[in-house]
């Protein structure tokens, strides 16, 4: 008997290669020995905490599913213990937790079931349920039955899912880079172009076309290259150099070799003529990050590329006529550094034709769903992932909540961090310290985060500190106290106030 039925059974799984149709044969014959209404087959993904409904059967349908239903942390642990049982008997429902939770969201009138669990090659599939719509129905006489079936089920559950990615490939990838391109919301390589960034990429379109030097204004690491990369590739140079030069990184000695180059001869060790940055952006742009870092030198010669568009190797007489494009980029107050006479206000004039300021990332928080999404996806190319490590949404609230004093920048290390610690997700960012900063608007319509976590617990006299911000504010300004930009406008007080305080704190 017991061998003619699992015969029988094991010939109708494999009857057909429609997961429907070889499910609906075998539940028409089991159901005279067992006392079921219908069965179904689930998976489990750990990397989603859900449950996949694939394929249920009754007596009036057969058809595959594809519906998820998510379960909490704790539920899922469980299901992730290899001890579990591989024949399990719940004569209600509602003794088992998960069942109960999940079962009736697909198939309405579950009140017990067998629950057989799937495995190929010691490796967890996901289980069987056979149901019926009445409780305490099955003995265990009806669990020995079907528990020889476990292998020939996980067999054709296994090949439907195969088949269903290897027929669904191209389109599913299709479908999942026009969904990227659209949730990201991606303009010429910029995350938030249409959002939080949309003024800036709106100043973008309306002078990449035009040869006018841009000088873009904002916090170190908010992504001012980025917007530089666009810039150019919206131009009519897009095909040609595009240079970057970080003018903070290049050794006051080495400036003017490195922007200009350098004849043969020209000093000890000049063995041959060097091509400068500026020559190999000929034709296109060059980028010059950080350009209130150039010493007063470097920026009498810049000036006069500027005017001339033309340069003068280090040891050279003759001038070399360059078509290029300058994009230059700062974080610091140049106006402030004209007032203290170590920026040139000749060369401002020249740079700040078209200013761009880009936000920080704390003034467009919404673009940080948006940012985590690319950057995991960056991230997890890089570290050679199988899979996109999940964030919850409690996890991007924390994300939501930080200052990010490092904007951009400071967001990519945090989720490298992340998912060092933890590749398969979900992603815990529970190392963040607290925002309990306050932001403060200043007259300068500047955001400016006040935040005591990042001041020492050693405390200094008030005066001592008032002397010490007022002279910081002079030295910003150049020691101009009075007009626009003068010390006293960026401090919201009146002048003379501030003057009687100075004197009473031995200010010069």
């Amino acid at each position: 008997m017991e061998k003619h039925f699992y015969h029988e059974s094991t010939l109708r799984l494999c009857s057909s290669l429609q997961l429907e149709k070889s499910l609906q044969s075998y539940f028409e014959f089991i159901r005279d020995e067992l006392p079921i209404d219908g069965l179904y087959i689930n998976i489990f993904r750990k990397q989603f905490n859900d449950i996949q409904f694939i394929a249920h059967v009754n007596a009036n349908q057969s058809c595959t599913l594809d519906r998820q239903i998510s379960i909490p942390e704790e539920l899922a642990q469980c299901l992730d213990d290899p001890q579990r049982p591989r024949v399990r008997i719940v004569n209600d429902i509602e003794h088992d937790p998960i069942t109960a939770l999940v079962a009736p969201k697909v198939i309405s009138g579950i009140r017990s079931l067998i629950i057989l669990r799937m495995s190929i090659e010691n490796t967890h599939l996901g289980i069987v349920g056979f149901y019926a719509k009445t409780t305490g129905v099955f003995r265990p006489r009806h669990a020995d039955l079907i528990a020889p079936h476990m292998h020939a089920l996980a067999l054709i559950t296994a090949l439907n899912l195969r088949g269903r990615n290897l027929l669904k490939e191209n389109e599913a990838l299709s479908k999942q880079n026009v969904s990227l391109r659209r949730t990201l919301d991606v303009q010429n390589g910029v995350v938030g172009a249409n959002s939080g960034l949309k003024h800036v990429m709106q100043q973008v379109q309306s002078i990449a076309k035009i040869n006018t030097t841009v000088l873009m204004l904002g916090e170190t690491g908010c992504g001012k290259e980025v917007i530089a990369n666009a810039i150019h590739e919206l131009s009519e140079r897009s095909d040609k150099p595009f240079i970057k030069v970080n003018c903070g990184a290049i050794p006051d000695t080495l400036i003017d070799s490195e922007l200009f180059g350098y004849e043969k001869g020209a000093f000890t060790g000049a063995e041959s003529r060097k091509i400068g940055y500026f020559e190999q952006a000929n034709g296109g742009t060059i980028f010059l990050d950080e350009i209130g870092e150039l010493p007063l030198s470097a920026q009498v010669r810049l000036l006069r590329v500027l005017q001339n568009s033309s340069i003068t190797r280090v040891g050279g007489h003759d001038a070399v006529q360059l078509d290029i494009r300058i994009v230059a980029a700062t974080h610091r107050n140049l106006q402030a550094m004209i007032h203290r006479e170590v920026f040139r206000e000749d060369l401002w004039y020249r740079l700040a034709i078209f200013p761009i300021e880009i936000p920080s990332l704390r003034q467009r928080r919404t673009d940080i769903p948006l940012l985590v999404q690319h950057f995991i996806e960056q991230l997890s190319s890089k570290f050679n992932l199988p899979q996109l490590p999940r964030v919850t949404p409690e996890q991007l609230n924390i994300l939501n909540q930080y200052a990010w004093p490092g904007n951009v920048r400071e967001l990519i290390n945090v989720l490298e961090r992340a998912i060092i610690q933890q590749p398969s997700g979900p992603l815990d960012f529970g190392f963040l310290a607290p925002h309990q900063g306050e932001e403060i608007t200043t007259q300068a319509n500047q955001t400016v985060i006040i935040d005591p976590n990042y001041a020492s617990d050693k405390l200094v006299p008030l005066d001592v500190m008032t002397r010490k911000y007022i002279s910081h504010a002079l030295r910003i300004t150049g020691g101009k106290l009075y007009g626009p930009g003068g010390a006293a406008e960026l401090l919201d007080i009146n002048a003379n106030t501030l003057r009687s305080k100075m004197k009473k704190l031995g200010i010069v």
